[in-house]
């Protein structure tokens, strides 16, 4: 009985103990179910906040047939429209190279310095010659001025003894003068001819050495002027404006005269040569526009005009040669690159045309997105021709899809979207 009474106290104290645990444990239960539902409540909340937030408001339209011109295609090579050979006109030794391959240059620009030192050395020997020449010219020209001076008084000298002999010879033959008188007057008139043809002689000399050292003159002025102009082609200019290609020349190289040293092509304008068939110049006419793009699916595009066609057909291929005309004025066509010209012929087509800000992509890898049921849906096509404003759509695109036209650049496929407006 003893041990029952104090068995008792212990068990209602034990039942107590575990009620509280009990409580405990239901307690953390329930917090666990409620942070439960707390974060599950909280995730759907986020995850239809979320497609909210992805909901992009776009603007479609229908695709539809349209006409559009229709356009003759043809490939098309780039050639300079002018070409310029550098090279050297005297020989000499490369000492200086200022220009590389692929390097626009204009006019008259330095290209390259020859050695002149052989050529300054013999400028100082022919500006030497020269300014001795024009003394010697001048000393000429003294002594024949003096020389013209001694003819004057022997031309009265003779004068004056052929009157005396005259007067004399009257005298003598009419018995007033004797015999030597006579002879006196004829040999003072044979001795002032004689020194009037002497003097004469002396004036014709000096005229002769004064001609002699105006063309001594000459010779030395011809000399130094070759020398100068030699000098000026010890610098290798370019002969026109353009880029320059082929370029073969280097420091210490030694040239000879006529050296082809590299070109200058001309590409502003730059053209673009097509080969056409005799059916094709019902529309390729001479001024006719035309379009330049550098792939079927560039974006991109050059305006042309038709600048030649050939008079006569190659004899072997039965084509025309033919040059379009761009302007290229920043350079961006190169001489050499392969493209295709594109000339409006006299008929027109159907086609299915979008907006040209629908398109996206890179060349060869455009794409548009497709309004599928308020899901926006890329889909690749194959473009053809365009204008400012509207674009073929070749493949790719059905008549009647709601094709997006805002937006595109950030567009995801897959991404909500919400009509505004048609």
């Amino acid at each position: 009985m003893i041990r029952r009474k104090k068995l008792i106290p212990i068990i209602i104290k034990m039942i107590k103990k575990k009620k509280r645990i009990c409580i405990i444990v239901l307690v953390a239960v329930g917090i666990a179910v409620v942070g439960a539902n707390i974060f599950l409540g909280g995730k759907k909340t986020s995850k239809a906040s979320t497609t909210n937030m992805n909901k992009v408001s776009v603007k479609v339209i229908k695709a539809d047939m349209d006409t559009v011109a229709s356009k003759a295609s043809f490939k098309a090579s780039l050639e300079a429209s002018q070409e310029g050979a550098v090279s050297n006109k005297v020989a000499g030794k490369v000492t200086q190279v200022l220009f590389q391959d692929g390097q626009t240059v204009s006019a008259g620009q330095t290209l390259a310095k020859l050695d002149d030192t052989d050529i300054r050395n013999n400028i100082k020997v022919d500006e030497a010659q020269l300014a001795s020449a024009q003394a010697a010219f001048k000393s000429a020209q003294s002594t024949a001025s003096s020389a013209q001076f001694g003819v004057s008084k022997p031309q009265i000298d003779v004068g004056t003894a052929q009157k005396n002999y005259d007067r004399t010879k009257a005298l003598y033959e009419q018995g007033a003068a004797t015999e030597v008188d006579y002879e006196n007057a004829q040999a003072q008139l044979s001795s002032a001819e004689s020194a009037l043809q002497s003097a004469r002689a002396s004036a014709e000399a000096s005229s002769i050495s004064t001609q002699t050292q105006a063309a001594n003159i000459q010779t030395a002025q011809t000399n130094l002027d070759n020398l100068n102009q030699s000098l000026q082609n010890t610098v290798i200019t370019a002969p026109t404006s353009g880029v320059m290609t082929g370029k073969s020349i280097n420091v210490g190289q030694y040239l000879s005269p006529g050296t082809a040293l590299g070109k200058v092509e001309t590409t502003s304008p730059i053209y673009a040569v097509i080969d056409i068939r005799e059916s094709d110049l019902n529309y390729v006419k001479s001024g006719a526009s035309a379009k330049f793009k550098l792939g079927d699916d560039s974006l991109k595009e050059y305006d042309g005009v038709v600048k030649s066609i050939d008079a006569a057909a190659d004899p072997t291929s039965r084509v025309f040669k033919c040059k379009v005309q761009i302007d290229n004025k920043d350079g961006s066509l190169k001489p050499g690159v392969f493209g295709n010209i594109e000339i409006a012929t006299n008929e027109s087509k159907k086609a299915i045309t979008v907006p040209l800000k629908a398109i996206a992509g890179t060349e060869g890898n455009y794409y548009i997105f497709i309004d599928n049921n308020g899901v926006a849906k890329k889909q690749n096509i194959t473009i053809g021709e365009f204008d400012k404003d509207n674009i073929e759509i070749k493949s790719g695109v059905q008549t009647g899809e709601d094709v997006i036209c805002t937006n595109v650049g950030t567009l995801q496929d897959g991404d909500v979207v919400k009509v505004v407006s048609e």
